[in-house]
């Protein structure tokens, strides 16, 4: 028998060969064992090849990198948008939409919480004519960021003069008004009865009284909060405890340890804290959202009840409908629910006799940790597996140097463990001291983002690492997605197991993976120098 060459061989697995002459090999290679293992020593010599490139620091061309592909798999993107559509289907009914509708049934009509928190709320009221500063100075910050960096390619000292002179201009800039009214105490501030502030009230001190008038939003940041007096607009508060016995016309939103209320807020409550007293004078005009570990409610409240916590008791009335998911609910004797009451939690709730609630309980039993007894559970992890594989394909057929890059990264251990573990820990605080400064804000979300997203393509890289561990190394798109599914298909098993499936997921394939990610970047931004010429 006739058997081709090497040459012929090489041709055909960088795909160079025509159409006819292409399945003249191929089919000559199904039916000739030596022609087979010829054309399998060839590839894997193909392989070997590029690993010892890239295990040098030297700038290898592209496409001598990139392996060679062989074949098409339509399969492929099938399974993709399959798996894709169904990711999709199984988030939108799983995460955003019950989530659109807690906020909604909690008084959050509009689409962006974030915008409504912090573009729409108080703490952007009066600001409008610091835009323009912020936008200067941004500006200012990141053109001395550039001239550091490119410091050595200036050559004349007209560049340092035109930006000194941008920079004394801008210190020769009117100073905005202040958006509210600054108070700091020394150490407590007071703000004594009969008294009235006509703005907001900015107060950051250790104890803070207020007695008087605040026509405008109270912003305040003290151990201890007292409120006796009248805010026209919203309170926003962190603090150790804040005691309302006054009147708030607009919202209350409270991070603290202890909040109790006894006054009359004439809106909303958000509160996320230790506990969570509201008083039998106190009153509610709206809803109230409650994060809290326990909670009292023996006043009244006009709208709805939302509530995430341990132990809640309520003894007073609430207007609207209660949504409570927690471990313990008491219902007392001078309850009053007007609408329908959905409680989620290990026990049924303790309703005494005299409570009236305007429809019966409905209790759902909230197991601990996942129900693995439900086809569902694991429906949803072959989701997510789906969703793992079709990131993975995009990043392959995106940039598939990167992705050969990272996978073989993940071959020294020690390296990769060591950067993981740094970047773990150091990228989350890097990105809270980059908020401090103006600039600084969007590049933390930036920096979050990035980090999220490595947190996420970790498992395709040690999937694929565990792929070819098990199958062998494979040349071409084909063998690499075969190898990076059942790599995956692995890990997704694994996480099922309870305790080995969490230390694998964040103590192996996390650090590991993005040590791997963090280092082939490194590889890439590396400056490469070129031997001097004799």
């Amino acid at each position: 028998m006739n058997h081709f060459d090497e040459m012929t061989m090489l041709l055909y697995i960088e795909r160079q060969l025509d159409d006819a002459h292409a399945q003249e090999v191929r089919a000559h290679a199904a039916s000739c064992s030596e022609c087979r293992k010829l054309l399998s020593a060839l590839e894997h010599e193909g392989l070997w090849l590029r690993e010892s490139l890239t295990v040098e620091d030297e700038s290898v061309p592209a496409h001598l990198i990139s392996p060679p592909e062989r074949g098409s798999a339509p399969w492929g993107w099938i399974t993709a948008l399959g798996l894709a559509a169904g990711g999709v289907y199984t988030v939108w009914n799983g995460v955003i939409e019950p989530a659109q509708s807690r906020a909604a049934e909690a008084g959050f009509t509009q689409g962006n919480l974030l915008t409504m928190l912090f573009f729409s709320g108080a703490f952007w009221k009066g600001w409008d004519a610091m835009r323009s500063l912020m936008e200067f100075t941004a500006m200012a910050t990141l053109g001395v960021v550039l001239i550091w960096l490119f410091r050595r390619y200036f050559r004349r000292a007209t560049t340092y003069a035109v930006v000194m002179a941008a920079i004394l201009c801008a210190l020769a800039l009117p100073r905005p008004a202040t958006a509210g009214e600054m108070r700091h105490g020394n150490p407590n501030y007071t703000l004594p009865a009969g008294q009235e502030i006509k703005n907001d009230l900015f107060v950051a001190a250790d104890r803070v009284v207020i007695d008087g008038d605040v026509d405008g939003d109270l912003i305040v940041s003290s151990r201890n909060i007292i409120v006796n007096g009248h805010v026209k607009g919203d309170i926003i508060a962190m603090a150790q405890t804040l005691e309302m016995n006054g009147t708030v016309d607009g919202n209350i939103r409270a991070t603290c340890e202890t909040l109790t209320v006894a006054g009359l807020v004439s809106k909303n409550v958000m509160d996320w804290s230790g506990h969570m007293i509201l008083d039998p004078k106190g009153r509610i005009g709206g809803s109230a959202t409650i994060g809290a570990g326990d909670a009292s409610l023996d006043g009244h409240i006009g709208g709805d009840l939302l509530a995430f916590l341990g132990e809640l008791e309520i003894d007073g009335s609430v207007g609207g409908n209660a949504r409570i998911e927690g471990r313990r609910l008491t219902v007392g004797s001078n309850a009053n629910i007007a609408g329908a009451t959905h409680y989620e939690g290990r026990n049924p709730a303790d309703v005494a006799s005299g409570a009236k609630i305007g429809s019966p309980i409905v209790f759902v039993e909230r197991h601990h940790g996942p129900d693995r007894a439900s086809p569902r559970y694991y429906w949803h992890h072959v989701l997510l597996w789906g969703a793992s594989f079709v990131f993975g394909l995009a990043l392959l057929l995106l940039a598939p140097g990167f992705f050969y890059d990272v996978a073989n990264a993940c071959k020294r251990v020690g390296p990769t463990s060591g950067l993981g573990v740094l970047f773990v820990l150091a990228t989350p605080v890097a990105a809270f001291l980059m908020c401090f400064t103006i600039v600084g804000i969007p590049l933390a979300i930036a920096t979050m983002f990035l980090y999220f997203i490595g947190w996420y393509s970790a498992q395709v890289f040690v999937g694929t690492w565990l792929g070819e561990k098990i199958l062998g190394p494979g040349v071409g798109v084909g063998p690499t997605l075969g190898r990076l599914a059942l790599g995956l298909a692995i890990l997704r098993a694994i996480y099922l197991i309870p305790f080995l499936g969490a230390l694998t997921r964040f103590g192996f394939v996390l650090i590991w993976g993005l040590g791997a990610l963090v280092l082939a970047l490194y590889r890439y931004m590396r400056p490469h120098y070129a031997p001097a010429a004799a």
